[in-house]
């Protein structure tokens, strides 16, 4: 795991906690706009893509200050800070980590971002609105990984199939408790095959799909990540692009609210549990690339972390984790009805060939 920036000012106009909860909100409402018109775009071409210089979006936008700051970048207004780091491919909105598909390139000592990027992650941060055609969903398939002769990742003090499934449990009992239908893949120690669990999710109507596991790595290894299915076109994060990335999956349907869900869960868990920020990650695992629902995948940290490994122990913290998620998941859910039109993103003091949109008047 990279280390994350550190900026000195970091905490200079927000706190961790401000900008976080700055964050919840327009997660909510992300969208995959059609291109950036009626504005003179600067495009460069790289390996095929075109990129958009710095100075673009910050004049795009509306950012009052653009901050060269050695190999970083940085946007702020007075609600939002954005970093970039040249040749990365981490970008950090009010010090949430996100993963881009496509590293920040510089070039004659600009730095840009690829347009795919701006469209499928940076403008639907920025400038949130209504997701066309957006599910209003009144269910939520909860899915407990792994079961059965499955065990997934096990740890020192116990195994990930049954911390996912308590973890499904506490959740279900918390989203009940605000109304939700719940429909779980499975409810006990046993194997559910991945096509099962993606044929429940796609039989089940007005819903929303979330995927819970535990990992395991290394001793050092620690922190939440969050899930999204990557976008057609653009590799698994950390990965190589390939041909097969360049064909579209079922789920690809529903990307901005893929990735709206991805990002008002990961950011609320953050907010409570105050974890170490691993970030908001694309990856075409099954359980997200067949579904038509909007789906992600919580990791909720690392049980091959001694440290770590303990909490996820205890049951304490599996019920803090289910409170956090049932919070994104709503928070996702009221801004869809409410039609809002956010312009935060929550902060952490600390840092850790696709059409855009239309610049609103």
């Amino acid at each position: 795991m990279s280390a994350s920036p550190h900026f000195d000012d970091a905490a200079h106009s927000l706190s961790r906690r401000e900008a976080l909860r700055h964050l919840l909100a327009p997660a909510a409402l992300l969208l995959t706009a059609p291109f950036l018109t009626g504005f003179d775009w600067h495009l460069m071409q790289y390996e095929g893509r075109d990129y958009i210089p710095a100075a673009d979006i910050q004049k795009f936008y509306e950012f009052p200050r653009l901050e060269r700051i050695g190999k970083h970048v940085e946007f702020r207004s007075s609600k939002l800070i954005m970093r970039w780091t040249s040749g990365t491919d981490d970008i950090y909105i009010n010090n949430v980590k996100f993963c881009l598909s496509f590293p920040v390139l510089e070039k004659d000592g600009k730095l840009y971002v690829s347009r795919m990027d701006l469209s499928k992650l940076i403008h639907p941060i920025i400038k949130p609105s209504h997701i066309e055609g957006a599910i209003i969903f009144d269910t939520v398939v909860l899915d407990p990984g792994h079961g059965g002769e499955d065990s997934g990742a096990v740890g020192a003090l116990g195994a990930e199939k049954n911390y996912a499934l308590d973890t499904a449990f506490r959740l279900k009992r918390k989203l009940e408790a605000l109304g939700y239908k719940i429909v779980m893949t499975r409810d006990k120690d046993i194997f559910i095959p991945r096509p099962e669990r993606v044929a429940i999710a796609n039989k089940t109507p007005k819903a929303v799909f979330v995927s819970l596991h535990y990992n395991a790595f290394n001793a050092s290894s620690i922190g939440l990540e969050t899930f999204a299915l990557a976008p057609q076109g653009t590799a698994n994060t950390d990965k190589d692009l390939k041909e097969s990335d360049m064909v579209g999956r079922r789920g690809n349907k529903r990307d901005s609210e893929n990735i709206a869900l991805a990002t008002a869960v990961h950011a609320n868990c953050l907010y409570k549990l105050r974890s170490v920020d691993r970030g908001v990650k694309r990856h075409r695992f099954d359980v997200l690339a067949g579904i038509e629902r909007p789906a992600i995948l919580v990791e909720g940290g690392f049980v091959s972390n001694p440290t770590e490994g303990a909490k996820i122990h205890k049951p304490e913290f599996r019920d803090s984790l289910a409170d956090a998620i049932c919070g994104g998941i709503q928070n996702y859910r009221k801004a869809l009805l409410a039609g809002l039109r956010p312009a935060r993103v929550p902060v952490r003091a600390t840092p850790p060939a696709t059409p855009a949109p239309k610049k609103s008047q």
